[in-house]
């Protein structure tokens, strides 16, 4: 065998075990989306409000969905209580048989509710577009006007094959009509005009 043959079967082999190598990946590949229902909720202090997750996911290169998920949602707990946490349908798409099993834990002194899922049986895994969680929200009732963030932290989810993927997460901005709307020094026009006719009343006498 000459240089060039050495060299050509060199490169060939190369070529080779760097398809076989990236083949695991490939048949990995995958995507996930995890967002709420609206980018943006307007609420006033003392409303209880609604919120859905959702995630969305078409699957991998050989077909297969998620089996599992994951996901922590942070809030400011000084302003809004998790009153109910009501699991979805979301990784029981797409088999009759399957099932959600699920947990949540709210943390209302962190401000955070932890949730985990399972789909059973795994099968072929969920590829959908649909609601994770819904959230009950209660807004303080004293809360002040201002601007909240629902954020996404610590998500994860995995195929059957036990390959993870981190979903493309995106947060919830809340804007709050609190109880502080009022213009700071402004007095009612009733108390204005009572004060004046006392004062008039009193410089008469």
């Amino acid at each position: 065998m000459n240089g060039e043959t050495r060299r050509t079967a060199a490169l060939t082999l190369a070529l080779a075990f760097g398809l076989l190598a990236a083949t695991p990946a490939a048949a990995m590949d995958g995507s996930m989306l995890l967002n709420f229902d609206r980018e943006e909720l307007e609420a006033e202090a003392g409303e209880t409000v609604t919120v859905d997750l959702v995630a969305s996911t078409h699957g991998n290169s050989v077909g297969n969905g998620i089996d599992d998920l994951s996901a922590t949602i942070e809030y400011d707990a000084d302003v809004i209580t998790v009153a109910d946490v009501e699991h979805g349908p979301m990784l029981a798409a797409g088999d009759d048989d399957a099932t959600v099993d699920a947990t949540a834990e709210i943390d209302d002194d962190a401000g955070a509710v932890t949730i985990d899922q399972e789909r059973t049986p795994s099968g072929s895994g969920a590829k959908a577009t649909d609601t994770v969680v819904t959230l009950t929200l209660e807004i303080d009732d004293d809360a002040p006007s201002t601007t909240e963030t629902l954020e996404i932290t610590d998500a994860s989810a995995s195929y059957p094959s036990d390959y993870s993927l981190t979903p493309v997460d995106r947060d919830l901005e809340l804007s709050i009509e609190g109880t502080d709307d009022a213009v700071p020094g402004f007095v009612p026009l009733t108390a204005v005009v009572g004060l004046a006719v006392a004062l008039w009343l009193l410089y008469r006498r």
